[in-house]
């Protein structure tokens, strides 16, 4: 990821209304799945600037985080946020270590995610969940991935083929729904002008934030509700891991 992207996402996720729905996404899989739960033992991969860190811990998690950037690795240091410089395919961490791993937005920066997910499954506690995030819609491929060193976008049967044989899938769904008709008319406007600029992340203003928390309130409580949306702009999934555990089943 450029070092641009990692400045702006310091500056400006603790308040951006999209940064706040992942997290509550988050918040909702852990509610249903752990009840409410705390102190679990939560690594984040990928963990970039740390603002999910220092959510969970917050809510009484023992979360920390990895990351193979160092600017990344510096910016959650400036926080006091127990983070380490690691890749995600070979962490030093002793196997079955976590109870959660999460791997939000990281598995599309990777040229193997499959190796990835085989460390994450080795320090997963037996019986933990991998909490995974992705981009959705290869035709919505843009300066944005481009900017973000994206390897690729996925859709539903992509991405849980990557998990098949490692894990028990328990969720996949979509996810920030209400976002995706402008989304796309927004990328399909820019194809046809050429525009190159860098990602879309980039500061929100009051009112723009006020506006998409007010709907956030709906796409989120339907998900808590169904634990699934019918389309979106991204992607998650939640898989366990189990002795014989292989098996993908539909939400």
């Amino acid at each position: 990821m450029e070092l641009s992207e990692y400045k702006k996402m310091h500056e400006i996720e603790d308040a951006h209304w999209w940064f706040n729905a992942k997290r509550q996404y988050i918040n909702i899989v852990l509610k249903k799945f752990f009840k409410n739960k705390s102190g679990l033992k939560i690594l984040d991969m990928g963990c970039g600037t740390g603002a999910v860190i220092e959510y969970l811990r917050l809510k009484n998690q023992q979360a920390m985080g990895i990351d193979a950037s160092n600017i990344a690795v510096d910016y959650c240091r400036q926080k006091n946020l127990p983070v380490e410089k690691s890749e995600a395919h070979k962490t030093k961490f002793s196997g079955e270590t976590f109870d959660v791993v999460l791997a939000l937005d990281l598995l599309e920066h990777l040229e193997n995610p499959e190796e990835a997910i085989k460390e994450m499954k080795r320090i997963l506690k037996q019986g933990g969940l991998l909490i995974a995030t992705v981009p959705a819609h290869q035709f919505l491929w843009s300066y944005h991935d481009v900017s973000l060193h994206h390897k690729k976008r996925y859709n539903k049967e992509s991405l849980a083929s990557l998990f098949k044989g490692e894990f028990f899938i328990e969720l996949i769904s979509w996810i920030h729904a209400l976002i995706l008709p402008p989304v796309i008319i927004i990328r399909l406007k820019n194809k046809l002008i050429g525009s190159n600029g860098g990602s879309d992340v980039r500061q929100s203003g009051k009112i723009t934030n006020l506006v998409m928390k007010f709907l956030y309130i709906f796409e989120l409580g339907f998900f808590n509700i169904f634990k699934y949306l019918p389309f979106g702009l991204s992607l998650i999934i939640v898989a366990r891991k189990e002795n014989n555990g292989n098996d993908f089943k539909n939400q």
